[in-house]
């Protein structure tokens, strides 16, 4: 990865902390946020935050909203030439649509279970990288981690700020 490549990975996911804390002002405020960018043209494709419990959907993450939103904008199943970044990273069900929709790249920020684990418990501790083993299509989607994490952590802590001062809780189970 070269510099260029890192300031440009830094500053869209900067972008994506900006846009995900809008959801701090809603009725259902989320730290998790997704964006698809086409590597050809750079062009922001598809952003979406966490709807879960907005929608009573367990599968309403981040990263499957962008991916939703991204393949009915393109009119296509596959974001091949497509990169992902999301403001942490991706659990095993966002991880695997990843795969599926055979994007390029994923990108995050916060770590799974060192960060967002604390603030909202997770259900699985299996990891993009041990996902992307399992591929069976070459070349094999790459992860690139913990860009502008403490940006991330940050969400992840004004969020829980928001639950607390609203007097907002996570399901019973969570």
């Amino acid at each position: 990865m070269t510099t260029s490549d890192d300031l440009q990975h830094r500053e869209r996911m900067i972008a994506l902390v900006e846009f995900t804390s809008t959801s701090l002002a809603t009725e259902f405020p989320s730290p998790f946020g997704s964006s698809i960018y086409d590597l050809q043209s750079g062009q922001l494709v598809a952003q979406a935050y966490d709807t879960v419990i907005q929608h009573s959907d367990p599968t309403n993450h981040a990263e499957m909203n962008a991916i939703r939103l991204a393949t009915t904008k393109l009119g296509q199943l596959s974001l091949h030439g497509q990169i992902l970044y999301s403001t942490c990273e991706p659990c095993p069900m966002c991880m695997s649509a990843c795969i599926w929709a055979e994007l390029e790249t994923v990108v995050f920020g916060a770590s799974t279970m060192e960060d967002a684990n604390h603030y909202w418990p997770q259900a699985s501790d299996l990891s993009p990288a041990q996902l992307v083993t399992h591929m069976r299509r070459e070349p094999k989607c790459q992860i690139l981690p913990h860009v502008e994490r403490s940006s991330c952590q940050e969400l992840f802590r004004q969020c829980d700020e928001v639950l607390q001062q609203r007097s907002l809780r996570l399901p019973p189970n969570r």
